[in-house]
């Protein structure tokens, strides 16, 4: 809900002229964030007082997809390859659907293990190190294997999405804070099995909705407005195995 004393909207202020656009505009904010961590970290159930909870992505894959461990002071590069390769499995799970939620822990991680042999060994293989050193040079250039390389950056939905190149294909990588301070560290989600259901039905949609001036001066009798910001809705999963937590 978004409320405000008529007097607050009618008055300009020195920074924001307007104090209702600036609060709705944090709402919308607000609203959106309500819906991903619900998505995350749903848990299903009904309630006494009516409200029913659908399940998220978290408890979900906990509770029917793969399960990983992932300490990243002493996770190495074969382990999280080895991880990889139980995990995606070309005959049902396609690498280019599956988006990686990271906390911005493994995020950094993920990066430091990627970039490390475009910014160390590609180095010595382009031949960084001369005269004394060029011995150096030709071992690692025959020893240096890219299993892990990055390979660029885009934006998905106004999201920044890393790739990163692995020998069981690319990873669509993703920073997200709702993980920080959660158990999780990584959340693989194939997209293909994943879908975003709004309550509808009898000829009622319960997608997200505004709705303006539920209570006014006119229609109320207290001196202030109300708007309202409606959403039910919940996600849909489907092949589990095609899903993945690391933890």
């Amino acid at each position: 809900a978004m409320a405000m004393t008529n007097t607050a909207r009618a008055t300009s202020l020195k920074y924001d002229a307007s104090e209702w656009a600036r609060v709705w505009k944090e709402k919308l904010i607000e609203h959106k964030w309500d819906i991903e961590q619900s998505l995350l970290f749903g848990q299903q159930a009904s309630t006494d007082d009516g409200v029913n909870y659908t399940q998220g992505a978290v408890d979900y894959v906990l509770s029917n997809g793969n399960i990983f461990g992932l300490n990243t002071a002493t996770k190495t590069q074969d382990d999280f390859l080895d991880d990889l390769s139980n995990y995606i499995d070309p005959r049902y799970n396609n690498s280019t659907a599956t988006v990686f939620f990271c906390d911005t822990a493994t995020y950094n991680w993920l990066h430091k293990l990627s970039g490390y042999f475009a910014n160390n060994l590609a180095n010595v293989q382009s031949g960084g190190y001369t005269g004394a050193a060029s011995g150096i040079g030709s071992t690692a250039s025959s020893m240096g294997r890219g299993e892990m390389a990055l390979a660029g950056k885009k934006k998905v939905f106004g999201v920044d999405v890393t790739t990163i190149n692995t020998i069981y294909g690319d990873m669509n990588v993703a920073r997200n804070i709702h993980l920080d301070g959660s158990n999780v560290k990584m959340l693989g989600l194939n997209m293909k099995y994943a879908s975003y259901r709004p309550l509808s039905g009898n000829g009622v949609n319960r997608d997200t909705s505004v709705y303006v001036g539920v209570q006014t001066l006119e229609n109320s009798g207290i001196d202030r407005r109300v708007d309202l910001i409606l959403t039910e809705a919940g996600m849909e999963f489907s092949m589990p195995e095609c899903h993945a937590i690391w933890v």
